[in-house]
């Protein structure tokens, strides 16, 4: 243990910034070989370019000047300002030998230090019938105190997983029960100009909308500002985001959204699923249904790579569950949030 330090990133460092790669990757190869790889350019970038509402953090364990352990840090900076949240990644080689818990020591008094009083960490768990997990995580955190707060199960669909006729079948019943109340817009890439303010208005609904657990989250304010700050980041990092809409005729707002996140590398197989949100007023008429299948062909059109979507969604999140299984999702894994709260 003693020469263990702990230090913080300096992403203009390369072969510190590789060291963490690494360590991030074994990690991944050892735990979870069937979840999407990380993507060093992504990893890169996203420190040179860090989130507008979020303070970002890495720091590093190293021992003999080798990197064996990374604390990936976020504290919001606009709202939550009560929150913090860690990643703790050790190297396969270097566990059991106190490098997490250094780096979760430091985790806690950084966020202590900035007022914060709760705090979580994440690790994956087994799911259901899906692949089996450590325990190592889960034990980790519940002895320095930290209590499960929210599960959320990991899916993943491959882009052509249901037959062209079932695809075209859910598709007509979607759009017919959607009727021409609404208006749907789609597009690859940021936000387009006339849209920043309804999707700023949109997206801030999310942590009001989304299954938070025994999380305390107050939903964030995102305007347009932001929201062109974020697509500016996505920009800097290869992020693309594919989008598609459905706008309320009568108002002009957009009620309803899904995105899917695919990275600008024709290497890369894999693509995100972010939020669908279908404004409550406006639900039952299987718009969620509609945007996923019309956004899902995008996806295959611009991203011929992508073979796979992954997505997560709260275990208590029944309507989303519901449409990712009609769609193909299979059951992967799942993740854990686990919180521990401290005095002001």
């Amino acid at each position: 243990m003693s020469n263990l330090k702990i230090t913080e990133l300096d992403p203009a460092d390369g072969d510190l910034v590789s060291g963490a790669f690494e360590v991030l990757r074994a990690a991944h190869a050892a735990d979870a070989p069937e979840a999407p790889a990380p993507h060093k350019g992504k990893f890169q970038l996203g420190l040179i370019h860090p989130q507008p509402d979020e303070d970002q953090t890495l720091f590093l364990a190293e021992r003999d000047g080798t990197v064996v352990g990374v604390a990936d840090v976020g504290m919001p900076n606009r709202e939550n300002l009560h929150f913090g949240w860690a990643s703790i990644t050790v190297h396969p080689d270097h566990r059991r030998q106190g490098v997490g818990t250094a780096l979760m020591e430091r985790f806690i008094e950084h966020a202590r230090a900035q007022g914060r009083t709760t705090l979580t960490v994440d690790t994956r768990i087994t799911w259901e019938d899906g692949v089996e997990r450590s325990e190592a995580g889960k034990r980790f955190a519940e002895k320095h105190g930290f209590k499960a707060a929210l599960t959320w199960i990991n899916r993943r669909c491959a882009v052509d997983a249901l037959d062209p006729d079932t695809e075209q079948e859910l598709l007509e019943k979607a759009q017919a029960a959607a009727g021409d109340a609404y208006e749907i817009i789609s597009w690859v890439g940021r936000t387009p100009e006339h849209l920043v303010d309804t999707m700023a208005r949109i997206d801030s609904t999310i942590l009001a909308e989304v299954p938070l657990g025994e999380l305390e989250l107050e939903p964030e304010t995102i305007d347009a500002e932001l929201k062109n700050a974020k697509a500016d980041r996505n920009e800097a990092m290869g992020v693309i985001p594919v989008q598609t809409i459905a706008v309320d005729k009568a108002t002009g707002e957009a009620v309803a959204n899904t995105a899917v996140f695919a990275y600008d590398d024709p290497e890369y197989t894999d693509a995100f699923q972010g939020i669908t949100i279908v404004n409550p007023e406006h639900r039952g008429h299987r718009l969620g249904t509609l945007l996923k299948i019309l956004n899902l062909r995008l996806v295959r059109e611009n991203f011929p790579a992508v073979k796979t979507i992954w997505t997560d969604n709260a275990d208590v999140n029944a309507p989303m569950i519901g449409i990712n299984v009609v769609l193909g999702y299979e059951i992967l894994d799942a993740g854990a949030e686990f919180q521990r709260k401290f005095d002001a």
